[in-house]
């Protein structure tokens, strides 16, 4: 894993040993992570969509590996069970980049200086807006919806188990619903995007 005190950050991935270059740039990513919550798309299309912003339209035949450099990629570099998007369907999300878009603004506004709507994609690496984002301090509104919105009730004491419960619901992330089946395999989701490209083609040569 690369150390962003002194390594140069990545904006580049190796697939059986040939360079590919990506979207390194945090807006880049912020979309991809929008894709993968989209209630309204398919997992196949989103894999599509996905691919081709990380890959800037000109994906590895390999969409494997493809994925899963994109995930470490995703993840800051951190290596793990890659399986099922990294998406754990058990867990609660504590944020959402569409829904708490202003909150995300004020806190980086406020913490670090940083304008994020004038601050351009590859102006900020991706792995430097996560350094930042996950070292958000506690004051921010931000901060307090992420702890409600994951908090475990059983740990809140009794007196402020009433405005827990409330802060849940105020600012529940509406795509929480979306049921995510973890247990479909990478490679079965590869099979997935192939026949939705082959399906895109033979629609375009109409």
């Amino acid at each position: 894993m690369e150390n962003i005190l002194i390594d140069e950050l990545p904006r580049t991935v190796i697939i059986h040993g040939e360079e590919w270059p990506i979207d390194w740039g945090y807006r880049a990513s912020m979309l991809c992570e929008i894709d993968l919550f989209s209630m309204n798309k398919e997992d196949d299309q989103k894999m599509y969509e996905v691919l081709n912003i990380f890959y800037k339209n000109n994906v590895p035949d390999d969409l494997e590996e493809a994925m899963n450099q994109f995930l470490y990629f995703f993840k800051g570099g951190i290596i793990e069970n890659n399986e099922g998007l990294g998406i754990s369907k058990n867990s609660n999300r504590a944020y959402d980049f569409d829904q708490d878009a202003s909150m995300i603004y004020a806190a980086f506004r406020s913490q670090y200086g940083i304008n994020l709507n004038k601050t351009k994609n590859q102006e900020l690496h991706w792995w430097e807006f996560l350094a930042m984002f996950n070292s958000l301090n506690e004051e921010h509104l931000l901060s307090k919806v992420m702890y409600w919105r994951t908090v475990n009730l059983k740990d809140v004491s009794k007196s402020e188990k009433k405005f827990v419960r409330a802060m849940k619901k105020r600012y529940a992330i509406k795509s929480e619903q979306i049921k995510i089946d973890s247990k479909l395999k990478l490679s079965r989701r590869n099979a997935k995007m192939k026949e939705y490209v082959k399906k895109r083609i033979e629609e375009c040569k109409k």
